[in-house]
């Protein structure tokens, strides 16, 4: 798999001129000399991936994204349509899962008040409750424990490509940050003393 591509500002190797140039074109080429982004986002884009492109379109400024990057950008789009649906749902889980456990409360509670003499049909009843009440909390805790992992799943994936795109402010300074002497290669006895 090739590397990420440095910036000739960037670049601590000991390049030649042609490589030097050809580094300083392909920079050009990948800033200005492509067709610019689209700006309207495509139509297979739903609800919030949508918006998110509208957003990010209008907000790339000097970025040097382009056309070609595209299907980057609406991966991007996607996951965060993805990030954003399961938010929501786990919030959704945030008020089931208290209704929940005070439904299980209940049954339990019943249970213990039922008198010992009470029918079976009764205490049949009480323990059906407690069950299906049992049964209902773990699988909405369930479902809540998997959207986390996807939620996670799609943090990792959105925080990767926002990096690659220029979207995170780590990214865009190390764009723009001036080459420093740490940077320049030193001599053998200056590594080595």
């Amino acid at each position: 798999m090739a590397r990420k591509q440095k910036l000739l500002s960037k670049s601590t190797a000991n390049l030649t001129v042609l490589q030097q140039e050809a580094k300083f074109k392909a920079e050009f080429l990948a800033a200005d000399g492509l067709p610019e982004l689209q700006k309207t986002p495509p139509n297979h884009l739903k609800g919030a991936a949508k918006q998110e492109y509208k957003r990010i379109v209008q907000s790339v400024g000097k970025l040097p994204l382009r056309n070609l990057d595209r299907a980057e950008l609406e991966n991007y789009c996607t996951w965060y349509g993805i990030y954003k649906d399961i938010s929501i749902r786990i919030q959704k889980y945030a008020v089931m899962i208290p209704e929940a456990e005070k439904e299980l409360e209940r049954a339990e509670r019943r249970l213990k008040t039922a008198d010992q003499d009470s029918d079976k049909e009764t205490l049949k009843k009480i323990m059906t409750e407690l069950k299906r009440a049992s049964s209902d909390l773990d699988n909405l805790e369930f479902k809540r424990d998997t959207e986390i992992k996807h939620l996670d799943k799609a943090t990792k994936s959105l925080k990767g490509l926002a990096s690659d795109l220029g979207l995170n402010v780590n990214s865009r300074m190390q764009m723009n940050m001036p080459k420093t002497d740490e940077d320049k290669p030193k001599s053998i006895k200056g590594v080595f003393g």
